[in-house]
């Protein structure tokens, strides 16, 4: 099995490829903001205003916190995908070429592949993702990939679900 082909840099689909891929943390930080102002307007609403003042800043800088790392992430990897990039998925792994990199990430490393719209996300561990876009890909041979990651056992659901996720209309073009 081998599959080439190049991704053209859309920042905005980038960013949203990265957003879903830390979802679970950006979650967490917002949901620990949101309690956080609970437990300041509780206790404003109980007559502790010092308590309020403090869980409400705190609230204020967690929220702020998260915004920031969205968007310093998205600012930090457009340094890589922000250039026409080679993807090569065969079966010695998946590979990424371009003016400023050359790598590649044998099967063993990669966890688990996600399908969202535009990209496929390789997750390598628990923060660091490959998210390479396959919008541009033709349907036979975005099915052939996605066919290939779902007998690796990296896909999970059927290829033709994660075929309609990829192949959802894109709002960054």
């Amino acid at each position: 099995m081998f599959v080439n082909f190049t991704a053209q840099p859309d920042r905005k689909l980038l960013g949203a490829a990265l957003r879903r891929a830390f979802r679970p943390l950006l979650i967490f930080c917002w949901a620990v903001a949101a309690l956080m102002l609970l437990v300041a307007l509780l206790a404003l609403g109980g007559g502790e205003p010092a308590g309020g003042v403090i869980f409400g800043a705190g609230a204020i800088v967690i929220a702020l916190i998260a915004w920031w790392a969205d968007r310093r992430t998205v600012t930090v990897n457009w340094k890589l995908y922000g250039l026409p990039i080679a993807w090569t998925v065969s079966d010695e792994g998946v590979r990424y070429d371009s003016e400023m990199t050359d790598c590649l990430v044998r099967w063993a490393a990669v966890e688990r592949v996600e399908a969202v719209p535009a990209h496929l996300i390789f997750r390598v561990g628990r923060y660091m993702v490959l998210p390479a876009r396959v919008d541009g890909l033709d349907a036979a041979r975005r099915a052939e990939l996605l066919a290939f990651l779902h007998a690796r056992g990296l896909l999970k659901g059927r290829p033709e679900e994660a075929a309609r996720r990829v192949g959802a209309p894109a709002t960054g073009q």
